[in-house]
């Protein structure tokens, strides 16, 4: 089960998930967008986290965490509507698969619910082909992120959602 976590009450429950996920890689585990961001975790049967993802609103947050990135050149967003920013996604070691998918969907009905615009994120190569079935398109050159000690490639990548209203039926009947 999704649910949004409240960072000023779960604060150290998403610092240990993320130290836990990460083992060390990412330099700051917390950071300034984290009190400002949406945070979901995806819970198991039993109550255990299973896997966790933090969401940034062009309405709420400018400019986004990948924007900060001093290697990424080029970038550009749409210039209305509603964007999210999907960041510190993790799962625990040997679930990435199942549960990281089950996590992207429920992000996708808050999404959904949000009537958001597109959707950015930066994923490593091993991943790229993945979202890319998933309909996601790169939309910069991929750049070593300065957030990873590893000397992480990362790539650029945008949803973009449909929200034109449906067209509406024509009701008129004809008499002869």
């Amino acid at each position: 089960m999704l649910r949004e976590l409240s960072f000023t009450d779960d604060r150290k429950l998403i610092e240990q998930f993320r130290r836990d996920c990460y083992k060390g890689t990412l330099n700051r585990v917390l950071d300034d967008f984290d009190e400002k961001a949406h945070h979901f975790a995806l819970f198991d049967e039993h109550e255990e986290i299973q896997a966790m993802a933090r969401i940034l609103r062009s309405d709420e947050v400018q400019p986004f965490e990948l924007f900060l990135e001093p290697k990424a050149q080029g970038l550009a967003l749409p210039t209305h509507g509603l964007g999210l920013e999907s960041s510190r996604v993790c799962a625990k070691d040997g679930s990435a698969g199942t549960y990281l998918l089950r996590l992207c969907l429920g992000v996708n009905d808050y999404a959904v619910r949000s009537r958001a615009d597109y959707l950015i994120a930066k994923t490593v190569p091993h991943l790229l082909p993945i979202y890319l079935q998933f309909g996601f398109k790169v939309f910069g050159e991929p750049f070593i992120s300065d957030w990873f000690s590893d000397n992480r490639t990362v790539f650029p990548i945008m949803y973009r959602w449909d929200n034109e209203p449906p067209a509406a039926e024509d009701d008129s009947v004809f008499v002869w």
